[in-house]
Protein backbone atom coordinates (compact mmCIF):
# COMPACT_ATOMS: atom_id res chain seq x y z
CA UNK A 1 0.00 0.00 0.00
CA UNK A 2 1.38 3.58 -0.98
CA UNK A 3 2.03 6.21 1.66
CA UNK A 4 1.21 9.29 -0.35
CA UNK A 5 -1.91 9.22 0.08
CA UNK A 6 -4.23 9.40 3.11
CA UNK A 7 -8.15 9.99 3.74
CA UNK A 8 -8.71 11.48 7.47
CA UNK A 9 -12.32 11.13 8.62
CA UNK A 10 -13.64 12.25 11.68
CA UNK A 11 -14.43 15.18 13.86
CA UNK A 12 -12.03 17.96 13.32
CA UNK A 13 -10.06 18.09 16.91
CA UNK A 14 -9.24 14.42 16.37
CA UNK A 15 -8.70 14.76 12.62
CA UNK A 16 -6.42 17.73 13.47
CA UNK A 17 -4.36 15.59 15.41
CA UNK A 18 -3.80 12.87 13.04
CA UNK A 19 -2.48 15.74 10.65
CA UNK A 20 0.00 16.97 13.36
CA UNK A 21 1.03 12.97 13.77
CA UNK A 22 1.55 12.71 9.65
CA UNK A 23 3.68 16.34 9.96
CA UNK A 24 5.81 14.55 12.89
CA UNK A 25 6.10 11.24 10.16
CA UNK A 26 7.17 13.03 7.43
CA UNK A 27 9.24 15.83 9.32
CA UNK A 28 6.82 18.55 7.54
CA UNK A 29 7.29 21.97 8.14
CA UNK A 30 5.34 25.33 7.26
CA UNK A 31 7.62 25.64 4.23
CA UNK A 32 7.04 22.28 2.43
CA UNK A 33 3.48 22.14 3.25
CA UNK A 34 0.23 23.49 0.64
CA UNK A 35 -3.59 24.06 2.16
CA UNK A 36 -6.32 23.87 -0.39
CA UNK A 37 -10.59 24.13 0.54
CA UNK A 38 -12.69 21.95 -1.34
CA UNK A 39 -13.26 24.23 -3.66
CA UNK A 40 -9.65 25.39 -4.68
CA UNK A 41 -8.85 24.89 -8.70
CA UNK A 42 -7.94 21.07 -8.87
CA UNK A 43 -4.94 21.98 -11.12
CA UNK A 44 -3.51 24.05 -8.17
CA UNK A 45 -3.67 21.13 -6.06
CA UNK A 46 -2.33 18.98 -8.82
CA UNK A 47 0.21 21.20 -9.21
CA UNK A 48 1.15 21.89 -5.97
CA UNK A 49 1.52 17.84 -5.64
CA UNK A 50 3.62 17.54 -8.39
CA UNK A 51 6.13 20.62 -7.40
CA UNK A 52 9.03 19.33 -5.53
CA UNK A 53 10.00 20.58 -1.91
CA UNK A 54 12.05 23.84 -2.03
CA UNK A 55 14.35 22.68 0.66
CA UNK A 56 14.16 18.14 -0.47
CA UNK A 57 12.31 16.39 1.62
CA UNK A 58 8.70 15.11 1.80
CA UNK A 59 6.08 17.89 0.37
CA UNK A 60 2.67 17.64 1.72
CA UNK A 61 0.01 18.70 0.46
CA UNK A 62 -3.56 19.09 2.58
CA UNK A 63 -6.97 19.41 0.90
CA UNK A 64 -10.09 19.98 3.41
CA UNK A 65 -13.65 19.21 3.57
CA UNK A 66 -12.72 16.45 1.07
CA UNK A 67 -16.67 15.19 1.16
CA UNK A 68 -17.59 18.49 -0.40
CA UNK A 69 -15.17 17.86 -3.68
CA UNK A 70 -16.88 18.70 -6.90
CA UNK A 71 -17.20 15.76 -9.51
CA UNK A 72 -13.66 17.40 -11.89
CA UNK A 73 -11.67 17.52 -8.44
CA UNK A 74 -12.50 13.89 -7.49
CA UNK A 75 -11.96 12.84 -11.26
CA UNK A 76 -8.26 14.07 -11.45
CA UNK A 77 -7.00 13.39 -7.66
CA UNK A 78 -8.61 9.74 -8.84
CA UNK A 79 -6.08 9.49 -12.09
CA UNK A 80 -3.48 11.13 -9.26
CA UNK A 81 -3.93 8.59 -6.60
CA UNK A 82 -2.79 5.46 -9.16
CA UNK A 83 0.55 7.45 -9.87
CA UNK A 84 0.92 9.58 -6.87
CA UNK A 85 4.38 11.68 -7.02
CA UNK A 86 6.76 9.74 -5.02
CA UNK A 87 8.29 13.14 -3.38
CA UNK A 88 4.74 14.32 -2.22
CA UNK A 89 2.05 13.02 0.37
CA UNK A 90 -1.92 13.74 -0.28
CA UNK A 91 -3.75 14.29 2.73
CA UNK A 92 -7.61 14.48 2.45
CA UNK A 93 -9.15 15.91 5.41
CA UNK A 94 -13.06 14.96 6.11
CA UNK A 95 -15.55 14.95 8.46
CA UNK A 96 -18.20 12.14 6.64
CA UNK A 97 -18.05 9.60 3.77
CA UNK A 98 -16.38 11.41 0.60
CA UNK A 99 -16.08 10.38 -3.54
CA UNK A 100 -12.63 9.62 -3.05
CA UNK A 101 -13.15 6.69 -0.46
CA UNK A 102 -12.66 3.72 -2.44
CA UNK A 103 -9.75 5.56 -4.38
CA UNK A 104 -7.81 6.04 -1.44
CA UNK A 105 -8.69 2.00 -0.11
CA UNK A 106 -6.80 1.28 -3.28
CA UNK A 107 -3.80 3.73 -3.60
CA UNK A 108 -3.32 4.64 -0.19
CA UNK A 109 -4.63 4.35 3.68
CA UNK A 110 -8.09 5.61 4.86
CA UNK A 111 -7.58 7.17 8.92
CA UNK A 112 -11.34 6.39 9.89
CA UNK A 113 -11.21 8.60 13.48
CA UNK A 114 -13.99 7.58 15.77
CA UNK A 115 -14.46 9.98 18.89
CA UNK A 116 -12.86 8.05 22.42
CA UNK A 117 -15.46 7.05 25.17
CA UNK A 118 -14.24 5.96 28.39
CA UNK A 119 -10.96 4.70 29.56
CA UNK A 120 -9.77 6.11 25.97
CA UNK A 121 -11.45 9.52 26.51
CA UNK A 122 -9.24 9.41 29.93
CA UNK A 123 -6.15 8.82 28.09
CA UNK A 124 -7.17 11.60 25.91
CA UNK A 125 -7.69 14.12 28.16
CA UNK A 126 -3.87 13.69 29.91
CA UNK A 127 -2.61 14.12 26.71
CA UNK A 128 -4.31 16.72 26.00
CA UNK A 129 -3.81 18.27 29.07
CA UNK A 130 0.12 17.37 28.93
CA UNK A 131 -0.36 19.67 25.37
CA UNK A 132 -1.61 22.47 26.92
CA UNK A 133 0.86 22.82 29.97
CA UNK A 134 -1.21 20.81 32.62
CA UNK A 135 -0.74 17.69 34.53
CA UNK A 136 -4.11 16.32 35.28
CA UNK A 137 -4.41 12.78 37.00
CA UNK A 138 -6.52 10.03 36.17
CA UNK A 139 -9.19 10.97 38.74
CA UNK A 140 -9.49 14.39 37.41
CA UNK A 141 -9.66 13.05 34.01
CA UNK A 142 -12.54 10.78 35.19
CA UNK A 143 -14.12 13.83 37.21
CA UNK A 144 -13.86 16.39 33.79
CA UNK A 145 -16.14 13.45 32.65
CA UNK A 146 -18.69 13.33 35.14
CA UNK A 147 -19.07 17.43 35.19
CA UNK A 148 -18.14 18.38 31.41
CA UNK A 149 -19.65 15.23 29.89
CA UNK A 150 -17.83 13.08 26.62
CA UNK A 151 -17.90 16.02 23.87
CA UNK A 152 -14.23 16.60 22.91
CA UNK A 153 -14.82 19.88 22.39
CA UNK A 154 -16.46 20.80 25.66
CA UNK A 155 -13.30 19.11 27.61
CA UNK A 156 -10.82 20.35 24.97
CA UNK A 157 -12.50 24.31 26.15
CA UNK A 158 -12.62 23.25 29.92
CA UNK A 159 -9.15 22.29 30.06
CA UNK A 160 -8.38 25.48 28.14
CA UNK A 161 -9.93 27.57 30.74
CA UNK A 162 -7.65 25.42 33.15
CA UNK A 163 -4.35 26.40 31.77
CA UNK A 164 -5.43 29.98 31.44
CA UNK A 165 -6.66 30.19 35.06
CA UNK A 166 -3.86 27.92 36.91
CA UNK A 167 -1.17 28.29 34.26
CA UNK A 168 1.14 25.90 32.57
CA UNK A 169 2.77 23.14 34.99
CA UNK A 170 -0.12 23.19 37.24
CA UNK A 171 -1.21 20.31 38.77
CA UNK A 172 -5.10 19.20 37.96
CA UNK A 173 -6.99 16.30 40.68
CA UNK A 174 -10.42 15.56 40.97
CA UNK A 175 -10.45 18.43 43.45
CA UNK A 176 -9.70 21.07 40.90
CA UNK A 177 -11.84 19.88 38.18
CA UNK A 178 -15.40 19.87 40.91
CA UNK A 179 -14.02 23.39 42.05
CA UNK A 180 -13.69 24.77 38.76
CA UNK A 181 -16.65 22.83 36.78
CA UNK A 182 -19.35 21.88 39.82
CA UNK A 183 -21.99 21.54 37.15
CA UNK A 184 -22.76 21.54 33.63
CA UNK A 185 -24.31 24.61 32.63
CA UNK A 186 -26.84 24.75 30.09
CA UNK A 187 -24.90 27.41 28.13
CA UNK A 188 -21.53 27.23 27.72
CA UNK A 189 -19.05 30.58 28.17
CA UNK A 190 -17.66 29.74 25.18
CA UNK A 191 -20.47 30.03 23.47
CA UNK A 192 -20.93 33.50 24.42
CA UNK A 193 -16.98 34.11 23.86
CA UNK A 194 -17.31 33.07 19.95
CA UNK A 195 -20.28 35.16 19.38
CA UNK A 196 -18.50 38.54 21.08
CA UNK A 197 -15.32 37.35 18.59
CA UNK A 198 -17.14 36.87 15.65
CA UNK A 199 -18.80 40.14 16.42
CA UNK A 200 -22.58 38.67 16.66
CA UNK A 201 -24.63 41.21 18.78
CA UNK A 202 -27.81 39.19 19.37
CA UNK A 203 -26.27 36.20 19.95
CA UNK A 204 -23.46 38.25 21.60
CA UNK A 205 -26.26 39.71 24.28
CA UNK A 206 -28.82 36.15 24.57
CA UNK A 207 -25.75 34.26 25.36
CA UNK A 208 -24.59 36.93 28.12
CA UNK A 209 -27.58 36.97 29.51
CA UNK A 210 -28.48 32.66 29.69
CA UNK A 211 -25.31 32.87 31.14
CA UNK A 212 -26.08 35.16 34.21
CA UNK A 213 -29.62 33.67 34.25
CA UNK A 214 -28.20 30.62 35.27
CA UNK A 215 -26.25 32.18 38.12
CA UNK A 216 -22.76 31.86 36.05
CA UNK A 217 -20.73 34.55 38.32
CA UNK A 218 -20.31 37.94 36.58
CA UNK A 219 -16.90 37.87 37.55
CA UNK A 220 -16.10 34.39 36.05
CA UNK A 221 -17.73 35.17 32.24
CA UNK A 222 -15.93 38.51 32.58
CA UNK A 223 -12.55 37.06 32.76
CA UNK A 224 -13.12 34.53 30.01
CA UNK A 225 -13.89 37.33 27.97
CA UNK A 226 -10.87 39.44 28.99
CA UNK A 227 -9.02 36.00 27.73
CA UNK A 228 -10.78 35.93 24.64
CA UNK A 229 -10.14 39.75 23.71
CA UNK A 230 -6.37 39.20 24.39
CA UNK A 231 -5.73 36.15 22.47
CA UNK A 232 -7.38 37.61 19.62
CA UNK A 233 -5.16 40.27 20.10
CA UNK A 234 -2.02 38.30 19.85
CA UNK A 235 -2.78 36.87 16.92
CA UNK A 236 -4.42 40.07 14.62
CA UNK A 237 -1.32 40.99 13.57
CA UNK A 238 -0.48 38.06 11.74
CA UNK A 239 -4.05 37.15 10.79
CA UNK A 240 -3.39 38.07 7.55
CA UNK A 241 -0.75 35.84 7.22
CA UNK A 242 -2.70 32.43 7.46
CA UNK A 243 -4.01 30.16 9.81
CA UNK A 244 -0.32 28.61 10.29
CA UNK A 245 0.98 31.92 11.76
CA UNK A 246 -1.87 32.30 13.95
CA UNK A 247 -1.40 28.76 15.26
CA UNK A 248 1.69 29.26 15.91
CA UNK A 249 1.66 32.33 17.69
CA UNK A 250 -1.35 31.46 19.81
CA UNK A 251 0.28 27.58 20.58
CA UNK A 252 -3.02 26.16 19.28
CA UNK A 253 -3.63 23.75 16.39
CA UNK A 254 -4.55 24.96 13.48
CA UNK A 255 -8.10 23.77 13.83
CA UNK A 256 -8.85 25.97 16.93
CA UNK A 257 -6.49 28.81 14.99
CA UNK A 258 -9.31 29.17 12.05
CA UNK A 259 -11.83 30.04 14.26
CA UNK A 260 -9.41 32.45 15.81
CA UNK A 261 -8.50 33.79 12.78
CA UNK A 262 -12.06 34.84 11.77
CA UNK A 263 -13.06 36.32 15.16
CA UNK A 264 -9.70 38.37 14.74
CA UNK A 265 -10.33 39.93 11.33
CA UNK A 266 -13.62 40.50 12.93
CA UNK A 267 -12.14 43.94 14.25
CA UNK A 268 -9.37 46.12 14.16
CA UNK A 269 -6.37 46.15 16.04
CA UNK A 270 -7.54 49.27 17.54
CA UNK A 271 -10.44 48.16 18.53
CA UNK A 272 -9.23 45.40 20.24
CA UNK A 273 -6.92 47.92 22.11
CA UNK A 274 -10.15 49.65 23.44
CA UNK A 275 -11.73 46.78 24.20
CA UNK A 276 -8.69 45.23 26.93
CA UNK A 277 -9.27 49.02 28.27
CA UNK A 278 -12.91 49.03 28.39
CA UNK A 279 -12.65 45.39 30.06
CA UNK A 280 -10.49 47.21 32.70
CA UNK A 281 -12.36 49.51 33.57
CA UNK A 282 -15.59 47.11 33.49
CA UNK A 283 -13.36 45.22 36.26
CA UNK A 284 -13.00 48.29 38.48
CA UNK A 285 -16.64 48.86 38.12
CA UNK A 286 -18.11 45.47 38.64
CA UNK A 287 -15.88 45.03 41.86
CA UNK A 288 -17.11 48.58 43.35
CA UNK A 289 -20.48 48.68 42.36
CA UNK A 290 -20.46 52.12 40.22
CA UNK A 291 -22.72 51.36 37.98
CA UNK A 292 -25.04 49.10 40.29
CA UNK A 293 -25.02 45.35 39.36
CA UNK A 294 -22.20 43.52 37.84
CA UNK A 295 -24.45 42.42 35.56
CA UNK A 296 -25.48 45.55 34.35
CA UNK A 297 -21.83 47.09 34.13
CA UNK A 298 -20.77 43.57 32.20
CA UNK A 299 -23.76 43.95 29.58
CA UNK A 300 -22.90 47.93 28.91
CA UNK A 301 -19.11 46.38 28.27
CA UNK A 302 -20.42 43.63 25.54
CA UNK A 303 -22.80 45.95 24.02
CA UNK A 304 -19.76 48.90 23.41
CA UNK A 305 -17.40 46.43 22.13
CA UNK A 306 -19.51 44.43 19.60
CA UNK A 307 -20.87 47.21 18.47
CA UNK A 308 -19.28 48.74 15.16
CA UNK A 309 -18.40 52.41 15.26
CA UNK A 310 -19.66 54.40 12.23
Amino acid sequence: MSNNVYLIVGLELLVEEALDELRAQFHSDSLSEAFFESDAPVHEIIGALTTPSLLGGIRLVVVRDAEQLRKEAVDRLTRYMADPAPDSVLALLAGARTKVDAAVKMHGEVVALEAPRGRSLAGWIRRRGTQLGLKVDDRAAWAMIDSIGDELRDIDAALEQLSTRLGEGAKIGANEVRRAFPRLADERIYVFTDAVGERRMDASMAALRRLLQQNEPALVVLGALVAQVRRMIKVRRVADRGVGAVAEVAGMPEWRARRLQKQALSYGEDELIRAMDRLARTDVEMKSGESGTMEVALERAVLEIVSKRR
